[in-house]
């Protein structure tokens, strides 16, 4: 559902004959924009509510989507757009989003695989600002979503992308009928919102770190363009082959900065040469840094020495996170990853500061320590964390907690109840015997949504599907 029926008059001159849909952004107009990433995340059904230049947009659409006219678009605003709409809407699960807002495409998709019905994507990363509207939670869900929400009770900034389920869809366009005929024609959809917290309630989705743009003015515009190119821009391949590198080293007797990661890697790699050499081409071409390098090069050895330290201590790790995402989908260590991720259940929290103590004596030290979280680290390897997580029972199931990340911000990592219970147990990386959760792919899937393929780099706190935010009072 995009709403694209105003006028945008305060892109001024630019917009006089232009509907603010068609405008160009990065070779191609914002609303071939929208089809296209609708169209990448599975959607092919699309309605667009137009108004100014109406048989303009519809000719530009070419079929590739359904056109419904609001011929009052100038004395309405968009809340009676989407309710023209309602006809094929109503009682249908479906995504809402403005035809003057563009989405990094992974956006789209990060709403869709949410595993809630009800979901609005918000920005934690914005400067708050009082003409915007903001979003205060209760227990992770959004209670409140307006501009009257202080920058202290703020979880995040709206970005005005909207999932609606199908069993709250006829209860949400009865809430904006009774908005339209008291009075509210010139409002906007989210004074209906409440109809979807009162109901299966209304879950935040963040944007973690992806880029999103409101087109409202010309500065709006050009900004937009921009920043858009940069983002979209691919960085050029490394092509050099190995004997260009001996004659570079040959030619400059000090290291070439594009070669600066080969000390690091030599050091981190001085163990295990041949696996070192093996993933050389990766590192060389950005396809892996020099972190990840040593999860690949070291990673084996310490996850050995974790599994054997807790066995001693009684503790029965599984492996999460990263790690089990390298499990299931790899086989063994991502390369996009950095540390070991383990958990234990609550109940065996008590032995873990054994295992803390144990791996102490061989050289480890405490990065953080608290009730929720351990990570060691090897001074050897300054950046291969060590990381075991508590996972605790809640009314709903279980959850992980990162409280040491933020000082303003709890972050809650919610599973359903299936997701841990009885353990598996599978070999790892061709070398170990780890544990697993009982139902893996649902862990993977409360975090990563489709986790089966790559993904576009998230914020590390907020890139979870599954995290409730609490601010800290």
């Amino acid at each position: 559902m995009i709403l694209a029926a105003g006028r945008g008059t305060r892109l001024g001159t630019l917009a006089e004959e232009m509907p603010k849909c068609l405008l160009p952004v990065g070779g191609k107009t914002l609303l071939d924009h929208h089809l296209d990433s609708l169209a990448a995340a599975g959607i092919q059904d699309v309605t667009v509510v137009v108004g100014f230049e109406a048989d303009r947009v519809a000719a530009h659409a070419g079929g590739r989507c359904r056109i419904v006219v609001n011929d009052r678009y100038e004395t309405t605003n968009s809340i009676v757009s989407l309710h023209l709409a309602a006809a094929h809407l109503r009682g249908h699960a479906f995504v809402m989003q403005n035809a003057d807002v563009l989405y990094h495409p992974e956006l789209i998709r990060r709403l869709l695989d949410v595993p809630r019905p009800n979901a609005c994507l918000i920005d934690a990363d914005r400067a708050h600002a009082e003409h915007e509207y903001h979003v205060a939670l209760d227990d992770g869900w959004v209670a409140e979503y307006s501009r009257e929400v202080s920058a202290g009770r703020s979880a995040g900034e709206s970005a005005q992308l909207l999932k609606v389920g199908a069993a709250d869809s006829a209860a949400f366009f009865d809430r904006l009928g009774t908005v339209i005929d008291a009075g509210g024609q010139h409002g906007f959809p989210l004074q209906a919102y409440d109809a979807l917290i009162e109901g299966d309630g209304l879950w935040p989705i963040y944007a973690a770190g992806l880029p999103w743009w409101e087109i409202d003015t010309l500065e709006d515009y050009l900004r937009c363009q921009a920043a858009h190119d940069r983002s979209d821009g691919a960085a050029p391949a490394a092509s050099l082959a190995s004997f260009r590198m001996l004659r570079s080293f040959i030619a400059q007797p000090r290291i070439p900065h594009r070669y600066a990661w080969v000390p690091q890697a030599a050091r981190i790699g001085w163990r295990h040469p041949i696996r070192t050499v093996q993933r050389t081409a990766a590192l060389h071409r950005g396809r892996l840094t020099t972190e990840a390098l040593d999860l690949q090069v070291n990673g084996d050895s310490i996850l050995s020495l974790a599994l054997r330290e807790a066995e001693r201590a009684g503790l029965a790790p599984m492996l999460l996170w990263g790690s089990l995402l390298g499990c299931i989908r790899d086989g063994g260590f991502i390369a996009g990853d950095r540390d070991i991720d383990l958990g234990i259940m609550q109940r065996e929290a008590a032995r873990l500061p054994a295992w803390r103590d144990a791996m102490m004596r061989r050289g480890f030290a405490r990065r953080i320590d608290n009730e929720y979280k351990l990570s060691l680290v090897h001074p050897s390897h300054p950046r291969l964390f060590v990381d075991i997580d508590i996972v605790r029972p809640r009314p709903d199931g279980w959850a992980i907690t990162n409280a040491d990340a933020d000082p303003h911000r709890v972050f809650h990592y919610v599973f359903a109840p299936d997701v841990f219970g009885d353990a598996r147990t599978v070999v790892f990386n061709r070398r170990h015997t780890v544990r697993l959760p009982a139902n893996p792919e649902g862990f993977l899937s409360a975090v990563y949504g489709d986790w089966h393929t790559q993904r576009a780099k998230l914020n590390v706190l907020y890139g979870p599907l599954n995290v409730a935010v609490e601010l800290r009072g």
